[in-house]
């Protein structure tokens, strides 16, 4: 069973995944999906590090989570649903230990009755003149309001919904007729994706609905989630053809083709064209018009060295063309740490610093076990990068692990060895007690400068490594003002591998199982990890982060552990930094710019409310036409959009990376003597 301490997960079902046809029905549960549910709930209540029981006040947060995954801004159900349902909720517990989850079905089918019904309501108001000059809002925050008692305060809340439609795009330039058209697409395609829901994906919403009620990380995952999470996320392969899909009004349209793999190779596949049949051998079509995109992904995936007949519909034609190209395994190499030497002056000296880009904290255990040479991981990746750099003479290293949110342990565990002797990475707590995590690999790839990047969406493996470089005073941290805080570690335990016979795969369980503490004994749980150095962001003040999730773990602490200290980050030192980097900032335009959108931003979220007065609306959301900033990534999305693919940039030069080198400029010359000192071993103060 692979252990992570996994990226947070958004709520399941969101805005973004509403979808329904007239007439449908939701999906019946299967004896498959009723014995998987009885699983769930018994590995629940004896794995969960909680040791959890499944009752009636479990039940009915349970109906609420539910509820609210199905509808989270109160714009589909009626408030006399919702009173219907929540009637029922005792009785959730005692059903789904029978393995029956009617409930479930019973909801999603009111869902998609009142889904049908709002959406002809949003097909006439796309149609209708919206007058953009009145003066109202609307609420965005859904703890702010109930749900509507009835269908025309139903109505009328979509009014404005699709009013703020309407001003976003405009606010992109574009004109009326359109506007239309994008919209009539965009919920389209949101009304038949969730009619195409089957009892497996249903399931996986509604025991996730469950699941939550512990904590925000535990979840079941469909077969195919699973399959995905483990190949995409954690190992970067698959096999296929080496395209990405999105859905666009009933068909699959390429997006990006993965370089260097099957589709790029054969050289015919470019992006916005659009995948309409797959040939059979007996020269019969498998028709993809109108099908979930997660099903056509997977008539196009196969074993390696297998065919696909692609019929194809190339973008800006009517004809149709037939492609066949050979599946082979898929690196999906743009996910891998990346390395980059840049070239600065600080003070009067030539420096190099080396950047490693690290998305996420990947890696294929059981390959690593095995010996593999070609086995993916993260550490390997970096090792790699970090002896290019000293072959180079790069004078400090810089790990960038902003938006990195998490991955492997024992990825963070190896990783942190890079830049240590040896010594506790972290603590692990679970039902039995504690026990440290220890890197044991003696010497380091790295022992120069080192500087690390966070922001607030750093989370779980890279506040690991965080904590390592924070407790060890091992290097500068600059960013946000914490990490993500999520500090808890996840197992996935597979429904059906248990036993000896091999079984079908019924999906897995992201099983909560152990909470995570830095050397010095502190958890990283709701707190996260602080900078030496803060550069303020919008990010900062944004409503996210393990302390804004429903049923988050509290913080807590357990004893310190003995470690080396290497004194890299003096307190006069960090004092001299900030003090520096305040006054580049207070007389940088750009950043006086920020300031006021920070300002701007905390007026709205005070507000609770969206302006839908046109003028209002674009002094307090629209980009500046003026700002060169916004004018040159306007003219970059226009670029990458004849691109077959977008490299993953590995650094962008903009105001806030350039006060983040002026801050590593100043830390390499100003704090050149604390950068000399040696490190104090554990344990030599006492001896």
């Amino acid at each position: 069973m692979p252990r992570l301490a996994l990226r947070p997960l958004a709520l399941i079902a969101s805005l973004a995944l509403m979808a329904v046809v007239v007439g449908a029905q939701a999906p019946v549960p299967t004896d498959d999906d009723k014995e998987t549910a009885k699983k769930v709930v018994d590995l629940l209540e004896q794995g969960h590090m909680a040791r959890p029981v499944i009752d009636d006040e479990i039940a009915v947060k349970w109906c609420n989570n539910f509820l609210k995954d199905l509808d989270p801004q109160k714009f589909y159900f009626l408030k006399s649903d919702v009173e219907e349902f929540k009637k029922e909720a005792t009785n959730l517990d005692d059903q789904i230990r029978e393995g029956n989850f009617d409930f479930a079905k019973r909801v999603f089918d009111r869902f998609l009755k009142r889904n049908d019904e709002r959406y002809q309501t949003v097909l006439v108001l796309i149609e209708k003149k919206a007058d953009f000059g009145v003066e109202e809002y609307l609420n965005d925050d859904p703890e702010k309001v109930d749900y509507p008692k009835d269908k025309a305060e139903a109505d009328e809340r979509w009014r404005k919904k699709i009013k703020l439609d309407m001003l976003q795009l405009r606010a992109d330039k574009t004109d009326d007729a359109e506007i239309a058209h994008k919209l009539k697409v965009r919920y389209h395609d949101r009304n038949r994706m969730f009619h195409q829901y089957d009892s497996n994906e249903l399931l996986e919403v509604y025991l996730s609905s469950l699941t939550r009620t512990f904590d925000p990380h535990t979840s079941y995952l469909s077969a195919k989630n699973l399959e995905d999470m483990l190949n995409q996320q954690l190992h970067l392969s698959l096999e296929g053809i080496g395209a990405s899909l999105r859905s666009e009004d009933g068909y699959a349209v390429v997006s990006e083709i993965v370089p260097g793999m099957a589709a790029d190779k054969d050289g015919r596949l470019a992006p916005e064209d659009k995948i309409v049949a797959i040939r059979k051998d007996n020269g019969e079509e498998i028709d993809l018009v109108e099908k979930k995109l997660s099903d056509v992904v997977r008539y196009i995936r196969g074993p390696r060295g297998t065919k696909v007949k692609l019929v194809v519909i190339p973008a800006g034609t009517k004809e149709r063309k037939e492609y066949e190209i050979t599946r082979e395994k898929v690196d999906l190499k743009e996910q891998h740490a990346k390395g980059k030497i840049l070239p600065i002056k600080a003070n009067g000296k030539e420096l190099r610093l080396g950047i490693i880009n690290l998305p996420a904290f990947y890696g294929n255990t059981l390959a690593i076990l095995r010996g593999d040479p070609n086995a993916v991981s993260a550490t390997v990746d970096c090792r790699k990068i970090l002896r290019e750099f000293k072959e180079q003479g790069v004078d400090c290293v810089v790990m960038d692990l902003r938006d990195n949110g998490g991955g492997l342990l024992e990825e963070a565990k190896t990783l942190s060895g890079l830049f240590i002797d040896t010594g506790p990475v972290v603590q692990v707590k679970e039902i039995f007690g504690v026990k440290p995590i220890s890197d044991d690999d003696e010497g380091t790839a790295w022992d120069g400068p080192l500087v690390l990047l966070i922001n607030k969406l750093s989370a779980s493996a890279s506040e690991i490594f965080a904590g390592v470089i924070k407790d060890y005073d091992r290097g500068l941290i600059i960013g946000d003002t914490s990490t993500f805080g999520k500090g808890t570690v996840q197992s996935i335990v597979q429904i059906g591998d248990e036993g000896r016979r091999a079984r079908a795969n019924h999906g897995a369980l992201k099983l909560t199982i152990q909470q995570f503490y830095r050397a010095n004994g502190e958890s990283t749980q709701i707190n996260g990890v602080s900078p030496h150095v803060h550069i303020p962001s919008v990010r900062d003040v944004m409503d996210f982060g393990e302390g804004k999730m429903d049923n988050a773990i509290r913080f807590d602490k357990v004893a310190e552990l003995p470690h080396d200290h290497f004194n890299k980050t003096s307190p006069e030192l960090v004092a001299l930094l900030n003090e520096r980097s305040e006054q580049r900032r207070k007389a940088d335009p750009k950043f006086q710019k920020q300031s006021e959108r920070i300002k701007q931003f905390l007026e709205r979220k005070a507000r609770h409310s969206i302006a839908l007065n046109e003028a209002r609306f674009k002094s307090e959301y629209a980009p500046d036409d003026e700002d060169p900033e916004h004018a040159e990534e306007v003219k970059q999305k226009k670029e990458n959009k004849k691109k077959k693919y977008v490299e993953r940039e590995i650094w962008a030069s903009d105001f806030y990376n350039d006060e983040v080198v002026r801050i590593i400029g100043d830390y390499l010359t100003l704090g050149s003597k604390v950068l000399a000192s040696l490190p104090v071993k554990a344990g030599a103060a006492h001896e």
